[in-house]
């Protein structure tokens, strides 16, 4: 039945559907002037760039709120709600109603390493490979079953029925293992007040969601419905939003048939379209005087369904051909040089977007265009805490203040920290460290004593003169280096006093040792102050987790834990979202990114650069989908996929991935291909028939 206050919009990527959202929000809040005040509305978006490009085109439209606007991404609403309401899930599951703590992937993958390492068994490995990966899938098909709202109990029975393993002699009771592992898992986190991401899944809509209690204050906290981009939504969100349908809430959503981008990822798109059959529903198309766009698309469609080229045609369409991977990429660097120090382009116009980013391809396009003084920005970066200078620097000092931690600390990484933490000076070649990297290396050399229960620098001037060696290195060391070393070592002395005096905590020193070396922002990346960031929740999490689990845990202990943890390179830098005004949004840089990436960036660029066009990565969108995730749609048949199911969702997803990314180019794509990948293997993707169709850049005017 079509509610009359329901409406559905749809249409592909830079439509208007977002900008139709945010003006259906100001005509909602201008009817609600007269009945102030009024219940905010609930406006979520699939993710925290969207969200932020949603609240900015929000703010810009509506010159005066009358109630507060908060958006939201699904999950953190579910984390919000559940955190909000968890007396009212622990009465009804009868346990302890502390106050949860929310776990991280890394912390939470720890953890349950921990708690299953004894029921691993060699059959497990066998089938998963190696014991992470098996926790890891386990944990995210828990994860995957929260999404969909599909019990646990169920997930091995999908796994079954779905043949994910295609094996015919797995043991029924190893089928019961996994069901036994995850229960437990999930006991063990509730009855500690610990929550990962699927248990609060399962809890929202299996808990909290139903609870009538609930349920009115939802009608009683919001007053309207606005969603933006459901093709990316989890199932469970699609219940929640027909509760409010079914109460005639006001209720706007908007959908891309060519989206779809985290399908594999915990979303349901077809089940989230169903919710169409209770809206009015409105199509929006793109103006083609308005968006170039559309002349690439038919173009490009023109080249796959025709198979003939016409260079008047595919005026925009153009190809680079190499035979090796790293000739690919010089060519396509020189190119983009070329152009732009002709002012054909400005960096800022023009996009890299790969379907997978391999560190040779990311090292070789940042060194190139950094030392031609051209800016390039990777998106949405990733990359492990532990690579940088600054949380490594902070590692080791933590390890030389506090007890025990010797045998974690090396004689490179005391020669690191004294760099990074020395003060700066002017000098003719630049701002230089007083203590270089090569007097680092002599000092952690000689004025490091390394003792496993304390570790510590010594003082240059008691360097025994009887040895050589350190009588000239004394001749060595700088006036500003010996200034240097003292006020770092004398700190250290001064914080290790203040310990036994305060007993001050972990989290203290940390704070302590960015107050006292990294409170200049101004001299910091950002990049740099995302890292500090991390480190520093990090940090805090998992002191909140250990002091949960573990009562009074001795710092030297809890330290100890936190970095090994960090050496693994699990954690990334991804701290919680600064505002984005600090960050200085406009990009003006060479954008770098992979197509998943891009997708979801809610970005477009007048160039783009599809590299390693022919690779069969294309066909996957560039995103890895979590095990098993096609078992946990709504949809599914209970019955294993096949080849020909499986080549339709290939055909349908590379599809989406073309024209999404052509409703973003506004001028020109550029297919960028090698015969061999970066492996040394020939690359036969689909895309490589319109490589060859498309006129070569090398032979075309593109000014």
């Amino acid at each position: 039945m079509i509610q009359n206050n329901a409406l559905w919009i749809e249409g592909n990527s830079c439509c208007g559907k977002t900008t139709t959202l945010a003006t259906q929000l100001k005509k909602w809040l201008n009817t609600q002037n007269d009945i102030p005040p009024i219940n905010p509305p609930l406006i979520l978006s699939f993710n925290r760039e969207k969200r932020i490009n949603l609240q900015e085109l929000i703010f810009s439209k509506i010159e005066t709120l009358n109630c507060t606007i908060d958006i939201k991404t699904p999950s953190g609403f579910m984390i919000n709600e559940v955190e909000l309401f968890f007396p009212l899930i622990a009465q009804q599951l009868n346990i302890k109603s502390l106050f949860p703590i929310r776990l991280y992937p890394e912390t939470e993958q720890e953890l349950a390493s921990q708690l299953w390492r004894e029921s691993i068994t060699p059959e497990i490995i066998s089938l998963f490979g190696s014991e992470s990966i098996f926790v890891r899938r386990l944990l995210d098909l828990l994860q995957l079953a929260g999404m969909a709202g599909i019990p646990p109990q169920e997930i091995s029975n999908r796994l079954e029925k779905g043949q994910v393993f295609l094996v015919d002699n797995i043991d029924q009771d190893l089928w019961k293992k996994f069901d036994h592992l995850l229960l437990q898992w999930r006991q063990w986190c509730l009855d500690k007040g610990l929550l990962s991401y699927g248990i609060i899944y399962e809890l929202y809509w299996r808990y909290l969601l139903p609870n009538s209690k609930y349920q009115q204050t939802l009608l009683n906290r919001y007053g309207a419905i606005f969603a933006d981009d459901l093709d990316n939504f989890p199932a469970i969100m699609g219940d929640l939003f027909k509760f409010f349908l079914h109460h005639d809430y006001k209720c706007i959503f908007t959908y891309n048939n060519k989206g779809k981008v985290r399908l594999g990822l915990n979303a349901d798109p077809d089940y989230l379209k169903t919710i169409a059959n209770y809206c009015h529903q409105k199509s929006l198309t793109v103006n083609p005087a308005e968006n170039m766009a559309n002349n690439l698309e038919s173009s490009l469609q023109n080249l796959i369904e025709d198979n003939i080229i016409d260079r008047d045609n595919y005026e925009n369409i153009f190809s680079i051909k190499t035979r090796a991977r790293a000739e690919l990429i010089t060519q396509v660097t020189t190119f983009i040089l070329h152009h732009i120090q002709q002012n054909n382009i400005n960096p800022a116009d023009i996009a890299i977007i790969a379907p997978g980013l391999d560190e040779v391809a990311r090292f070789n396009f940042l060194h190139f265009f950094q030392a031609n003084n051209i800016p390039i920005e990777p998106l949405q970066e990733k990359r492990p805490l532990i690579a940088s200078p600054l949380v490594r620097s902070q590692l080791t000092l933590l390890g030389l203040i506090f007890r025990g931690n010797g045998r974690l600390i090396e004689r490179d990484m005391v020669a690191e920290m004294l760099t990074i933490l020395s003060p700066h000076s002017i000098t003719p070649w630049g701002l230089q460290p007083d203590i270089d990297p090569v007097r680092a290396g002599l000092l952690a050399d000689y004025c490091y004593h390394i003792d496993i229960e304390s570790p510590h620098l010594l003082p240059i001037d008691n360097i025994p003169s009887e040895n050589p060696k350190h009588s000239s290195l004394q001749g060595r060391i700088s006036y500003k280096t010996f200034i240097a070393y003292n006020h770092i070592r004398d700190w250290i002395n001064q914080i290790k006093q203040e310990i036994k005096e305060k007993k001050l905590s972990p989290l203290a020193v940390i704070d302590k040792i960015n107050q006292k070396y990294f409170n200049n922002i101004q001299s910091l990346t950002y990049i740099q102050i995302n890292n500090l960031r991390e480190f520093k929740q990090t940090a805090n999490h998992f002191w909140l987790v250990k002091s949960r689990l573990e009562k009074n845990i001795p710092p030297h202990q809890f330290l100890t834990e936190f970095i090994i943890l960090l050496r693994k390179g699990t954690i990334t830098a991804n701290p919680h979202p600064m505002n984005p005004l600090l960050k200085g949004k406009t990009n003006k840089g060479i954008t770098l990114a992979t197509i998943y990436q891009y997708r979801t960036s809610n970005q477009s660029h007048r160039w783009q650069f599809w590299l390693d066009a022919s690779s069969n990565l294309w066909s996957k969108g560039g995103a890895t989908e979590l095990f098993a995730s096609s078992l946990f749609l709504r949809g599914w048949q209970q019955k294993p996929s096949t080849i020909e199911y499986q080549e339709s969702q290939e055909k349908q997803r590379i599809d989406r991935v073309i024209h999404d990314l052509l409703s973003r180019a506004t001028d020109k794509i550029f297919l960028c291909h090698s015969d061999l990948d970066v492996n040394g293997n020939e690359q036969m993707g689909s895309l490589l028939s319109l490589v060859y169709l498309a006129p070569s850049a090398d032979f075309i005017n593109l000014n």
